[in-house]
């Protein structure tokens, strides 16, 4: 794997790294006499992060040239998918925000506690309709 940390740390140029830092932090190099050696530091700390970034247009410009329609249906097969994913989960959030609102559970529960009293529910006091359910033989 290539770990960009030391490039990214070798990359830094002077001012990056504190050198030139006068007292308490403050960067004096710019009131150094030698100022060619500063704006050369300079150049030197974006040169291959800008080198770095124009690789990578390059990179992107032939990609589109070599496969630019098929890169494109590519990316709107997984946006498809991606929103076909998210009205999934609207749906569902809706459907919950609707229980919710209806008071669903929240009644069911208070009903289902307020019967333990001894009250019988309204299906409890209905009358059976048909055979009596047969008991199993064991």
């Amino acid at each position: 794997m290539n770990d960009r940390r030391a490039d990214d740390e070798a990359d830094r140029g002077p001012r990056d790294r504190d050198e030139g830092a006068g007292p308490r932090g403050v960067d004096t190099r710019f009131l150094q006499l030698e100022m060619s050696r500063v704006l050369y530091a300079e150049a030197e700390a974006v040169a291959k992060p800008a080198f770095r970034e124009l690789l990578l247009e390059a990179a992107k410009n032939h990609l589109r040239t070599r496969f630019g329609s098929r890169i494109t249906r590519l990316a709107q097969v997984a946006v498809d998918e991606l929103l076909t994913d998210i009205e999934a989960s609207l749906d569902v959030e809706d459907r919950i925000g609707r229980r919710r609102d209806a008071g669903g559970a929240d009644d069911r529960v208070r009903e289902a506690l307020a019967r333990s009293t001894g009250a019988a529910s309204p299906a409890e006091r209905r009358p059976r309709r048909g055979p009596a359910p047969r008991q199993r033989r064991r």
